[in-house]
Order: C-alpha cells, then sequence, then structure tokens
C-alpha cells in the first residue's frame, strides 16, 4: 500500500528525544527516549493508568477540563486567530483503495478512532486566562460519501474536488478540525480522504490515522474487532505532564544549554533579499538529486567518519551557506519528530518542536573536523529537545521580526521522505533529502519574495561542489574549498532581479579577504 499523496510530514519545525550516553552514534539519536525519566505517569481520563473505555476510548465521559495548549499549539492558534494563511495549517492526506467499500464498517472505523484520539476531539477557545483546548466528550463526525460513478472522467474529478478540499480551511476550532470523506470512483475503486488541522495533529499522526482507519474498516467489514492495543497515555496527561516537568531541575537544564547555544549575537542568514517584507511569504520549489557513484562515495565517507549521511550531509549544507552569506556563525533547523516516550508513538497529536544547531566555523577548520563539530552539536541539541521552543523564545536574546524566525532562516532534513512539494514555510531556505533507490534526492523550499531561483541554483551548486571536493579529500580545509565553491557559483549567477546584484547583501568576512 502506498500514499498517493504524503502527508506533511514535518508539520512546521520538530525534534526528537535524549541521547542517553555520550558515546551513542548519530544514528541512535532517532531512537532518543526519555522513558523511565519522567516522574509522572500518565492517568487516563478514569484516574487509572493507561487505561481506556469505551471502544478504545482515551478518557471518561461527561464535563471535560480546559487545559493549555502545548509548545508549538500556541503558535498555530495565534496564526489563526490572526487569519495568517489558514488553509497552510491543514494536514490533507488521501488514499486510493482499488477494493469494495463497507461504508457503514468505514464510518463505524471513523467513529471508534475519534473516540480512541483525544486530539480528534480537541475543541479550542481563548479564555481570560488565554487560549485554551479541552476534550469533547462524544464527537460524532460526518463522513460524506461523494458518487462520482457516473462521470466520464472521475479520477480528474477527484483530484480537482481533494485540491479543493485541501485548500479550504478550518474557519472555526471551537470544532474538533477534521474532515473525513470518501469519494466512489467505482464499484471497486475508492478515494478516501481525511483532513485535519495541524493544531491538533502532526505528519506522524497522520501515518497513525490513514494505517488505524484501513485496518478498522478491514476489521468491522469482517465482523471483527480491530487488533489495536489500547493507548497507554491520553493527550491531555501528556499536556499535564510537560506542564509539571518544566517546573524540574532537568527542564531548567536544558534551558540553561538552550540559552548558552543561542547567546547574543545570534547570526542572520544574509542571502537574497533579508530586508524583503516579513509578512511576503511565496514559497516555491527546486529539486535535484545525487548522482550514484556520488551517493556511493559519500556513503563510505559517512561510514569512515562514524556519522550518519543526515550528519555529512548536514555539515556540506553548512559549509555551503557559510561560503555564500560570508558568515561563520550558522544556525540551522532540523526538524524532527518529538515523539520522545514510547507511550506517544502511537497517538495523534501535534508534538513538534523546533531543534537548532548552530555551527561556528573559520577558514583554517578541516571538513571532517566540521563534520565531528556537527555530529556533537546534534547531540547535544538533542539530548536537550524536550525543551519547548515557545518558552525558549520569550526567553532568547534575538531580534524580533515579524513574521520571521528570531533563531534561524533555514532548515535541513534528511529522511524517508519528502513533505509536500508546496509546503509553506516562513524560513527563508529548506533543504530537503530522502533516499532515492542509489541516489539522494533533495528539494529546496524557499520564499521566492526574498530569493530568486538562480539564487536558489547557487547554493546548489555551492552544495554539491562540496560533495564532490570532500570524496577526493575529507580533510580539505575551509579555505581550499573556497576557490572550487566561488568557480561553482559562477556557474550559476543570473542577471540582477529588482535592481539587485546576487551577493549584494552578503558581508564581510576577515578570514577571507576577497569574500
Amino acid at each position: 500500500m502506498h500514499f498517493e499523496q504524503a502527508n506533511r510530514a514535518t508539520g512546521r519545525l520538530v525534534t526528537t528525544g535524549e541521547v542517553g550516553a555520550s558515546g551513542a552514534s548519530d544514528s541512535e539519536l532517532t531512537t532518543g527516549r526519555f522513558d523511565g525519566q519522567d516522574g509522572h505517569g500518565g492517568e487516563d481520563g478514569h484516574g487509572g493508568k493507561g487505561g481506556q473505555g469505551g471502544q478504545g476510548g482515551q478518557d471518561g465521559r461527561g464535563d471535560q477540563p480546559w487545559f493549555e495548549l502545548w509548545n508549538v499549539q500556541q503558535g498555530l492558534w495565534l496564526q489563526h486567530q490572526l487569519g495568517e494563511s489558514r488553509a497552510d495549517s491543514n494536514l490533507p492526506l488521501w488514499q486510493h483503495l482499488h477494493e469494495t467499500l463497507d461504508l457503514a464498517a468505514f464510518r463505524k472505523a471513523v467513529s471508534f478512532l475519534v473516540d480512541r484520539h483525544q486530539a480528534l476531539r480537541l475543541s479550542f477557545q481563548d479564555t481570560a486566562d488565554g487560549p485554551r483546548q479541552r476534550v469533547l466528550p462524544v464527537h460524532d463526525l460526518d463522513v460524506p460519501l461523494v458518487d462520482l460513478t457516473g462521470l466520464a472522467d472521475p479520477e480528474a474529478e477527484v483530484d480537482r474536488l481533494i485540491r479543493i478540499e485541501s485548500a479550504t480551511p478550518f474557519d472555526d476550532l471551537g470544532s474538533p478540525p477534521v474532515r473525513v470523506k470518501i469519494y466512489r470512483l467505482a464499484s471497486d475503486h475508492h478515494c478516501v480522504f481525511v483532513n485535519v488541522h495541524h493544531i491538533i495533529a502532526d505528519g506522524t499522526s497522520m501515518g497513525i490515522l490513514l494505517r488505524e482507519l484501513l485496518l478498522c474498516h478491514r476489521a468491522f467489514a469482517a465482523g471483527e474487532e480491530p487488533p489495536l492495543a489500547p493507548l497507554p497515555k491520553t493527550f491531555e496527561a501528556f499536556v499535564q505532564d510537560r506542564q509539571q516537568w518544566l517546573s524540574g531541575t532537568q527542564s531548567k537544564s536544558m534551558e540553561t544549554y538552550w540559552l548558552d547555544q543561542l547567546a547574543a549575537p545570534l547570526p542572520r542568514l544574509r542571502i537574497g533579499d533579508y530586508e524583503a517584507p516579513a509578512d511576503d511569504v511565496v514559497n516555491e520549489t527546486l529539486e535535484f538529486w545525487v548522482e550514484a557513484d556520488i551517493t556511493e562515495g559519500l556513503g563510505a565517507l559517512a561510514k569512515e567518519l562514524h556519522v550518519t549521511l543526515h550528519i555529512l550531509l548536514l555539515s556540506a549544507f553548512v559549509v555551503a551557506l557559510r561560503d555564500i552569506s560570508s558568515d561563520d556563525d550558522i544556525v540551522v533547523c532540523v526538524p524532527f519528530f518529538g515523539r520522545d516516550t514510547k507511550d506517544l508513538d502511537g497517538m495523534v497529536g501535534n508534538f513538534v518542536n523546533p531543534l537548532s544547531v548552530r555551527m561556528k566555523m573559520s577558514g583554517s577548520d578541516a571538513f571532517d573536523d566540521v563534520v565531528r563539530r556537527a555530529r556533537s552539536a546534534s547531540i547535544g541539541s538533542y539530548a536537550n529537545s524536550r525543551y519547548p521552543f515557545t518558552r525558549l523564545l520569550e526567553q532568547v536574546d534575538a531580534e524580533a521580526r515579524p513574521g520571521r524566525n528570531p533563531v534561524f532562516s533555514s532548515a535541513f532534513q534528511f529522511t524517508r521522505f519528502l513533505p509536500p512539494a508546496k509546503q509553506t514555510s516562513q524560513l527563508d531556505l529548506c533543504l530537503y533529502g530522502r533516499p532515492d533507490g542509489e541516489r539522494i534526492k533533495l528539494r529546496f523550499n524557499y520564499n521566492s519574495r526574498r530569493l530568486a531561483e538562480s539564487e536558489i541554483r547557487e547554493v546548489q551548486s555551492c552544495f554539491q561542489a562540496v560533495l564532490r571536493r570532500i570524496l577526493g579529500d575529507a580533510a580539505i580545509s575551509l579555505d581550499s574549498l573556497s576557490e572550487p565553491l566561488r568557480q561553482a557559483r559562477r556557474t550559476m549567477r543570473a542577471a540582477p532581479r529588482d535592481g539587485r546584484r546576487l551577493g549584494r547583501l552578503r558581508g564581510s568576512r576577515s578570514t577571507t579577504p576577497d569574500a
């Protein structure tokens, strides 16, 4: 089974869990956990530990209390209240099923999952104490069937309807922001469409939701109960645990770590038109591949340096940004999914958290030293990833600019899938990559109001030039890389755009006389 459309895998910005031992390899960082370190159990709505009631439901019935929003939910609520790009907060996902569909069983499956996952029953409201959320005791979600069998081209029509549905915002968060539809194209061909607001789910949640929806449908259609184990914790218990955790010593230690890592002055990524209006965002994409021979060489080099491809590619990206921005200090967001305890693995909810990797370099640094530094910085970031970014922003000494993230302007992610091509981001530049057979597929998502395509191609050419050079000599100094990267940039430079020549806003670096 495959996704016809990849869900919005990373949402805005994401993170991961703790690294227990300093000697952990960076490949182990993705499975870092806080399990056993919380000191708080996850009580369900019945007052028990991890129990469920009803048909797999998470909480008891009756009046439910309002509770605080967690971390990125706060920013998403603010965006919604301001009316900023509301459709951009949608997480649409659909799946074509080439089989008959039992409509009653499917609707029963939807009801089962709404009851099972608290996040699918969340209601939001502004109160005197600030924005709050609560879990509705019951939510009857309508699941309409749209019959397209009488049309000459039902597949074209379902594509058109999905585009419309995907772009339709959730105007009212007072009701759970969830939509499910079934499109019938033939008696043995259906398309299941699910759309939720990002405030209640992340990309991992969408995969969970679709998988469980299809599993439950087939179980109910066969007259059986779904083979799903009860969830060990509720979303409300998760939020309460994290709020309590914030008052503990581990939280204070992580806060100290981040304030040290993000100590002023924080660098600006000075590429493109940095002074463009911050609220003017038009996202475009540029895709490219690392060919098989280079990919094979990078894999061998990563093993030699005892790092993953993620760390190696991140290092190359940071070096390219250093060269093109003329700044020795670079901060990059590295998205990760933030489910740092096992009891969150199967839960629908939004657990994302921005994770920063700050790299300070000089021309005398060897590339393999940069790789080791990137690995060390990543380990430190992952080990302190539970501390909420929204809370950190209240304390970090950074220049506040409306519509801009004050900590970083770029992001990097290498994982098993790419986010949707038109995913909207307030960041200037995001580089996403994934394995693609014997090659590596990469995509730049960028704000074309601040960066011209020619400038993105300049970054691309620098990045690829770094990859080629390090295969010949991983210990090459950054100073020695300067001329090859300068030559690579020249091949991509284009005419001025709006009277602004490429590099006009680049700063100067004393260690590079002709920068």
